[in-house]
């Protein structure tokens, strides 16, 4: 929850990146997905000129260097279990630390959009670049959901704080389980009944199944030449170690 709410924040930024229009943002996060992925496998140090790309990115978003990088590494015990297997079976130490290289590069690059980029934008871009309607719709509803699922939880959890329910007797922790999960069945039902009132006041305001922006973005010249300039660059540190070799 703080992760997403820390997101939230740096995405109100004015950097350059932040200024940029939304679907130019997206389809460059593409491309540089695209030529992570696209690595050779056996050959790890092809990641770094790629890398660089990434950090001259992050120094353009005015982001906290350290924290991103830090946050971010919550996904590497996952790649890391995958590549531990690898190894074992390969014995091909290359491959498999080029497999959490590519997994941390890719949530990295996608934390950095999340963070010059408000999710309702990322949201509107998708549509914009011809993502279903319904897929679009759907993530849309989710997020919203979850973000009244964390608020009500942020709720009950200043109400338990300020009846001291981090200090009870120790007879009373042995039923910790029964009560937290009553706690979590009333979270799920407020948050459920929350969002049904939500759903009846847009039908009242005339939703018809699509969110429509009251300040639509137009693509700039200067969105123009970032997309230019940084597909330039993703295919040089795409293309940059098989030309060396």
């Amino acid at each position: 929850m703080g992760h997403s709410l820390r997101l939230d924040e740096w995405a109100r930024g004015a950097s350059r990146l932040h200024r940029l229009d939304a679907r130019a943002k997206l389809i460059a996060v593409l491309l540089f997905l695209i030529a992570v992925s696209t690595t050779p496998p056996a050959a790890p140090l092809a990641l770094l000129p790629i890398a660089a790309l990434f950090a001259v990115a992050l120094w353009l978003s005015a982001l906290p260097a350290a924290e991103l990088l830090l946050r971010t590494a919550i996904v590497l015990p996952f790649p890391a279990f995958f590549a531990l297997i690898s190894w074992l079976q390969n014995g091909n130490a290359a491959s498999a630390s080029a497999l959490v290289g590519r997994s941390y590069l890719s949530a990295l690059a996608v934390a950095l959009l999340m963070g010059v980029t408000p999710l309702p934008e990322i949201l509107r871009a998708l549509r914009a670049l011809g993502a279903p309607a319904v897929l679009v719709m759907v993530l849309q509803s989710l997020v919203r959901y979850l973000q009244l699922v964390v608020d009500h939880a942020l709720r009950m959890r200043r109400a338990a704080l300020c009846r001291d329910a981090g200090a009870l007797p120790r007879r009373n922790r042995q039923s910790l389980w029964h009560r937290a999960s009553g706690a979590l069945a009333v979270l799920f039902g407020r948050s459920y009944a929350r969002a049904e009132g939500v759903h009846h006041a847009m039908l009242a305001r005339g939703f018809r199944g699509d969110f429509v922006s009251l300040h639509p973005a137009a693509f700039t010249t200067r969105d123009w030449l970032f997309l230019a300039g940084s597909s330039l660059a993703i295919a040089a540190a795409r293309l940059a170690p098989q030309v060396a070799l």
